[in-house]
């Protein structure tokens, strides 16, 4: 399961120790935002050395996008172990993605949907060879519309939408939410996390550590949900068509569906 996306600054290898060791499912080690111009060189070479460990947490790194975006790749192909995945910013086109894709083959890929074109063009860049998931970059999406708090909560609602809709059509793992900005507000995290499991997101990005408890917790299906998925699938078992549970609701396969993707976060 890939819940909580622990993004961590690649120029700074304290912190990516500190990183590793929490119980994030996944690190993303950032060359982009988190990184000053002249820090780039060496936040390449802090995120080579760390790629080397354990096969536990996933480790992934966010690239640029241009010219800066090839010199991270340059350094990764020559590293001595490979990233898991690569979460591209401000990814907007094909055509990069599929560069990215050769020029890494066999790495995953995620968009990172963040601007105006790339949610436009939304359908061409999650059906793209190598992309194996899609992240919404909420607070770069906003600021690229103009809009902003608390109204403009419809555009983000309606670029959720677009991106389960999108992912679910190609095929891919459900997408990854964006981060919660208030750091000490963990209650409003777990409201926020839970709203975006409920809409079809499979984890969402996370800029503390202490946001990964709440996260993996709100992605993960309840005891209650478990025990009934699984007697979900026992009145089905051996059954032709739909049949009714002990409290009368129909089961048929929608229902099934259902109880089968909630059994599967359990591996």
């Amino acid at each position: 399961m890939t819940r909580s996306w622990l993004y961590v600054p690649g120029d700074r290898p304290d912190r990516i120790a500190k990183a590793l060791a929490v119980d994030a499912d996944v690190v993303i080690i950032d060359l982009e935002d988190a990184v000053k111009p002249d820090g780039k060189s060496a936040a390449r070479l802090h995120a080579a050395a760390a790629l080397a460990g354990d096969s536990r947490p996933q480790r992934w790194v966010r690239i640029n996008a241009g010219d800066e975006g090839r010199r991270d790749l340059e350094a990764l192909a020559s590293a001595a172990t490979r990233p898991e995945g690569l979460v591209l910013a401000k990814c907007e086109s094909v055509a990069w993605i599929t560069e990215v894709h050769w020029s890494l083959p066999g790495i995953a890929v995620a968009p990172l949907v963040e601007t105006a074109v790339a949610l436009r063009d939304l359908d061409a860049i999650v059906a793209a060879h190598g992309v194996t998931c899609c992240h919404l970059g909420e607070v770069d999406l906003l600021a690229d519309l103009g809009g902003r708090l608390p109204g403009g909560q419809g555009l983000i609602d309606h670029a959720r939408v677009r991106l389960v809709i999108a992912c679910a059509a190609a095929g891919l793992a459900a997408p990854i939410g964006g981060v919660h900005l208030q750091i000490d507000d963990l209650e409003s995290l777990t409201g926020t996390s839970t709203e975006l499991a409920h809409l079809g997101f499979s984890g969402r990005a996370v800029i503390h550590p202490s946001h990964c408890a709440p996260v993996n917790a709100a992605f993960s299906a309840s005891p209650a949900e478990v025990e009934w998925a699984r007697e979900v699938l026992a009145l089905l078992n051996g059954s032709e068509g739909a049949v009714r549970d002990p409290s009368g609701q129909m089961i048929d396969e929608a229902v099934a569906r259902r109880a089968r993707r909630i059994l599967a976060t359990l591996s």
